[in-house]
């Protein structure tokens, strides 16, 4: 079943019950026992004064909410309260005091609050899934969706509310039927919440596609009930992306019997995931990838491009696994894909003295004093790929993957030399100058299976700096700063150097949202400064050193405090010390060329802005 297998995430799911016993079988209230809440004539006051009256300045949304709900009457801004707290109750990336927080503030305006102890605050300690940014920018949008569900929703008869939620398909297809429902990530949210045996915990749509694309072959009836429903001509499964999701994880669960499974974890991610894009219209697909076989991640130092390059590797080779072996092979033979992941997963650190001669073949002397010819690194790799074609294993036919660390380093036009134009023609063998050691013609073919991914620094070459012709034969993927993948790092760090044994990141996590926002803060005004831009930016690994220096100061035994990066509007010794070792060097040397003056007033100005405590919009 597709209920999410994480502990302590009941009381979300009993959250969800309550909201479909007391709000949408009933127009009671989550939070207040007995009130009449979720009525049709309070929803659509919520819509004249909230859906269609919007505010779209670009002041925070809690100032926005309350200029047009603030003075309702009581019941209204409990309503607006509590659908607020359904918006929240699946987000993981929200933690459980800004949660609580919001929703106190809005029923503040109506002197409510959440009652003390209320089973609703331990539902909002966890999360079930990270909806990503746009769930948190489009947030008026989301809660419009959901408050036009429920405006048509109470216009059904209570006998037709009940049978719509005993048949999950059934319910989805009235949700799909909503007039201006768009691509609502509060839709696929709904449907997990209210029936989490049958429906995924993925917000998004691209998700689902990329999901049923890769275990297509999955994706069939698994018995008679399965068949029955999707012939029903009055559901028209057979095509919706959740349908297939649903049968693809019954097959699974048949092949891998007692495995707790989830699409966003091992061993089923990295069969389908296409990249680290954190919103669903960035990245490129594997499709993609796979069909041009070159691709260059650019961006700033330190925005973890080698990191992201490996883990496109990994996921071209076991999507390609999956597709040759089949579930049954791919999911029994884990050892051996991960023993191939080590051999055909190949990184060449690149450097300025890296050469044509070493990339391709050069010219060496024998130790009789003669010259000869000897393959460089590309052409070693091409013989060993050909030697293990030979060799009928079950992971032979696998492709490989190199990866060109730094191709800024190096003239990589030079160091090509022939494969430039092979990189388009592959399987198609051009023949190289000179002869080989019997005197025949030596020649270069490029498998078509190999994939070569680069990475490259801006500030050390700009992508224009490469001639079109090369450009051409590259896909281009930037890599900019990346305030979640931060947020994700410092996570991981804080638990692997121990200081989960100390302070539990929950402890901590507040106050690494608010490094996440400084350091975006900080790359803003990099972008903007015209003796920066863009390329400038700090990259997210930079801002690590933050979780090293906090540890040091908690000691091993850390007292008790409320504040850890930032007191008050103050920022902490941590922070002051990040931006004196890590930040401060390495913007000094950018803005090397400048004017003593002119340089000093620019970092003083940027460290203004890192050091300032932000105000956090979630």
């Amino acid at each position: 079943m597709a209920r999410y297998y994480e502990e302590d995430r009941g009381p979300i799911y009993e959250a969800a019950r309550q909201f479909r016993d007391k709000c949408l079988l009933q127009d009671g209230s989550l939070l207040f026992e007995g009130a009449t809440v979720w009525s049709t004539g309070n929803l659509n006051r919520l819509r004249t004064v909230f859906v269609e009256a919007w505010d779209g300045t670009q002041r925070r949304f809690e100032q926005k909410l309350e200029d047009q709900v603030g003075k309702e009457k009581p019941e209204v801004i409990r309503l607006m309260a509590e659908a607020i707290a359904v918006y929240f109750l699946f987000h993981s990336k929200v933690g459980r005091p800004r949660k609580e927080e919001l929703v106190n503030q809005v029923l503040g305006w109506a002197g409510d609050s959440i009652p003390q102890g209320h089973w609703l605050l331990t539902a909002f300690e966890y999360g079930i899934g990270n909806p990503g940014q746009n769930y948190n920018t489009r947030r008026p949008a989301e809660l419009g969706f959901l408050i036009r569900f429920m405006i048509d929703w109470k216009k059904l008869p209570r006998p037709e509310q009940e049978k719509l939620l005993q048949e999950p398909w059934a319910f989805m297809k009235f949700v799909d039927g909503l007039e201006d429902i768009g691509n609502r990530q509060l839709r696929h949210i709904l449907l997990h919440l209210l029936f989490p045996d049958q429906f995924e915990r993925s917000t998004s749509l691209r998700d689902k596609w990329l999901i049923g694309e890769a275990f297509e072959k999955l994706a069939q009836p698994q018995d008679d009930a399965d068949q029955k429903l999707q012939n029903d001509p009055a559901l028209q499964l057979k095509d919706e992306p959740d349908w297939k999701l649903f049968l693809i994880r019954k097959a699974l669960e048949k092949l891998l019997p007692g495995q707790r499974l989830d699409f966003y974890d091992s061993p089923l991610d990295a069969t389908w995931i296409s990249g680290l894009e954190g919103d669903e219209d960035e990245g490129a697909s594997l499709d993609v990838i796979r069909h041009k076989k070159q691709l260059v991640l650019y961006g700033p130092p330190g925005t973890g491009k080698t990191f992201r390059a490996k883990e496109y590797a990994a996921r071209i080779i076991r999507a390609a696994a999956l597709e040759q072996l089949g579930p049954a092979d791919y999911f029994s033979q884990q050892e051996l894909i991960d023993a191939a992941m080590k051999t055909h997963v190949r990184r060449l650190q690149l450097h300025p003295a890296y050469s044509y001669e070493e990339f391709i073949r050069g010219l060496h002397l024998t130790p009789e004093g003669a010259t000869e010819y000897r393959p460089g690194y590309l052409l070693r790799l091409i013989n060993e790929i050909q030697r293990h074609r030979q060799k009928p294993t079950l992971t032979s036919r696998l492709p490989y993957v190199l990866i060109l660390d730094e191709i800024n380093r190096t003239d990589l036009s030079r160091m090509l030399g022939e494969c430039f134009s092979l990189l388009e023609d592959r399987e198609q063998p051009v023949e190289l100058p000179g002869l080989d050691e019997n005197d025949e013609p030596m020649q270069l073919r490029i498998p078509g299976d190999l994939y070569v991914i680069g990475t490259m620094n801006l500030i050390d070459q700009s992508v224009e700096q490469f001639d079109f012709a090369l450009r051409r034969r590259f896909l281009w993927l930037p890599c900019p700063f990346d305030g979640e993948m931060l947020l994700s790092a410092a996570e991981h760090r804080w638990r692997e150097r121990g200081g989960q044994n100390r302070l539990s990141w929950e402890k901590v996590e507040g106050d690494f949202k608010l490094l996440e926002a400084a350091a975006s803060a900080l790359n803003e005004r990099i972008r903007q400064d015209p003796a920066l831009g863009e390329q400038y930016e700090v990259g997210h690994t930079y801002f690590l050193d933050a979780v090293s220096f906090l540890l040091d100061e908690l000691g091993p035994r850390p007292k008790k405090k409320k504040y850890f990066l930032w007191k008050d509007k103050e920022p902490t010794w941590p922070v002051r010390l990040l931006w004196k070792l890590s930040l401060k060097p390495l913007l000094e040397q950018y803005l090397s060329g400048l004017d003593a003056s002119v340089r000093k007033q620019a970092l003083e100005g940027l460290e203004t802005t890192f050091t300032a405590r932000p105000e956090l919009s979630e």
